[in-house]
């Protein structure tokens, strides 16, 4: 199960995983008669067309099931992306144990929160570090940024990252342009420039149509648009982690149904809910979840960081600590090898060596 970057890697993609891909608990009940359809279209697959290996990624409500039934077909299981049991559910982890025959992990704290509970680990590294490793110029990206942020005359590029879920754009949008136009009022003495980005699978004409405040719709891939950016506002997710190890000050944006948002909050245990933070433990950035995320505030926010340069020293300081948590460059590589040496003791000893 894949999208298109599966298929330009040589996969053979037998569901598309867009019929599966949903976010909210309301919007996954309307969508399970599906998910049952395709879970028993997979199990299938598994069984009848030489499966070796299960490589389940992430999703564990779905993934879960399928890696029961692997299992308990005699295929090995290595679940790559572990389930955040951290956050909430962690009453799942003993179930989740006899569904995989090993687990990589991203977050450095996630390995010997596993281990201590009888799971075989594999600390794979973050992924997004094999854009944000030691080759990715971060002091002298830092470098031009601050010489923007310190020189009223220059121009001040300012980035909206709204996600790419549906459900995502439909809260956030119209609060990131209201929050735009704002920045725009505080502003008139500065020329700014406003840069949205289309995130794969969205379409830029149609994110233009709802976002219609003067700004440039960009496709590029974060690692060569977050260089360019000296401020943003991001929403929670993997990009709002991309944002912090790129070194770009920002203000993190959530806002989702009602019904989500009072569900979540029941069940989640995580005092912070952007990546950035739950990594360090600390708060990297301001959080402006649900009601919190009103245009005004978040815009006041934001230009804090122009006019208060010891706070973005102290950013910066916490980037550098959470890159450097985050691991090296190499992820996938070391993570192939471990896959392939599941049940090869002599090959899995030599990508432990790796990592």
């Amino acid at each position: 199960m894949g999208g298109p970057e599966m298929v330009k890697a040589g996969a053979e993609v037998v569901q598309s995983y867009d019929d599966v891909s949903v976010m909210g608990f309301s919007e996954v009940f309307g969508a399970l008669p599906e998910i049952f359809r395709i879970r028993r279209k997979l199990v299938k697959h598994m069984k009848s067309e030489g499966v070796d290996l299960f490589v389940p990624i992430d999703f564990p409500g779905f993934n879960g099931h399928l890696g029961r039934k692997a299992r308990r077909s005699g295929l090995s299981v290595f679940w790559l992306i572990a389930p955040q049991h951290w956050a909430w559910g962690g009453w799942r982890t003993s179930n989740f144990r006899s569904r995989i025959s090993r687990l990589g992990t991203i977050l450095p704290f996630e390995a010997e929160y596993f281990r201590s509970r009888g799971l075989d680990v594999f600390p794979m590294g973050h992924p997004l570090m094999e854009d944000y490793g030691s080759d990715f110029s971060f002091e002298k990206h830092m470098g031009r940024r601050e010489k923007v942020l310190s020189n009223r005359d220059s121009v001040l590029t300012i980035g909206i990252f709204p996600g790419s879920r549906q459900q995502e754009l439909k809260h956030l949008l119209p609060v990131l342009k209201v929050t735009s136009q704002a920045l725009g009022g505080h502003l008139v003495d500065r020329e700014t420039k406003f840069v949205v980005s289309a995130a794969p699978g969205v379409d830029p004409i149609d994110l233009a149509g709802i976002f219609d405040v003067a700004a440039d719709i960009s496709q590029a891939p974060l690692k060569v648009l977050l260089p360019k950016i000296d401020l943003a506002l991001v929403c929670s997710g993997t990009a709002s982690l991309e944002v912090a190890l790129a070194g770009v000050p920002h203000e993190l944006v959530y806002k989702t149904g009602s019904f989500n948002h009072w569900l979540g909050r029941r069940l989640v245990r995580s005092r912070f809910i952007g990546l950035s933070n739950i990594i360090l433990n600390e708060e990297m950035v301001r959080e402006h979840i649900q009601e919190d995320a009103a245009p005004l505030p978040m815009a006041r926010d934001l230009l804090r960081w122009v006019s208060r340069p010891s706070e973005r020293e102290q950013f910066y300081r916490s980037a550098r600590k959470l890159r450097k948590q985050c691991g090296e460059a190499g992820v996938w590589q070391r993570t192939a090898r471990a896959m392939l040496g599941l049940d090869n003791p002599t090959t899995d000893a030599l990508a432990g060596q790796g990592s």
